[in-house]
């Protein structure tokens, strides 16, 4: 193996890092959203019966923890992306192919290029799926004081 083949094995490499860490940012925003419904359905589902203002108190904040905490997960995830694009772009410049920091996984450099963490957490992604999540409690609660 010679040496080139070496030195762009170890920048495949270093592309992999970021593409698996991009992916493991993007199942955990998938895995919060799917615990969001499963907790909220269950206990929805435990405690119809008796369902007060309480109940619904402490699904709203639960719900609003997910939200937070998916919306850090969407944010991280466009941050290594945009390291990804960056890399990949100094990787296809030969005069700045050198200057690559292989396995540099630092993303501060791109924080000001993302949307803030209030933008992204109202963004369509976000907003549609928890204020639809807040209505459908909202909708439940209704119900269970009128039947």
């Amino acid at each position: 193996m010679s040496t080139k083949d070496s030195i762009d094995n170890n920048y495949l490499e270093y592309f992999k890092i970021i593409q698996n860490t991009i992916s493991r940012m993007a199942q955990n925003s998938f895995l919060i959203k799917a615990w969001s419904i499963t907790i909220i359905a269950g206990i929805s589902v435990l405690t119809f019966s008796f369902i007060s203002s309480l109940v619904f108190t402490i699904l709203i904040g639960v719900l609003i923890i997910f939200w937070i905490l998916d919306t850090y997960y969407l944010r991280l995830e466009r941050l290594y992306r945009m390291l990804y694009e960056d890399v990949v772009n100094a990787f296809n410049d030969p005069s700045k192919k050198t200057q690559i920091r292989l396995f540099d996984m630092n993303y501060e450099s791109f924080k000001g290029n993302v949307h803030s963490f209030p933008r992204i957490m109202i963004s369509k992604t976000e907003s549609l799926f928890y204020i639809s999540l807040t209505l459908a409690l909202c909708v439940l609660t209704v119900l269970s004081i009128f039947f």
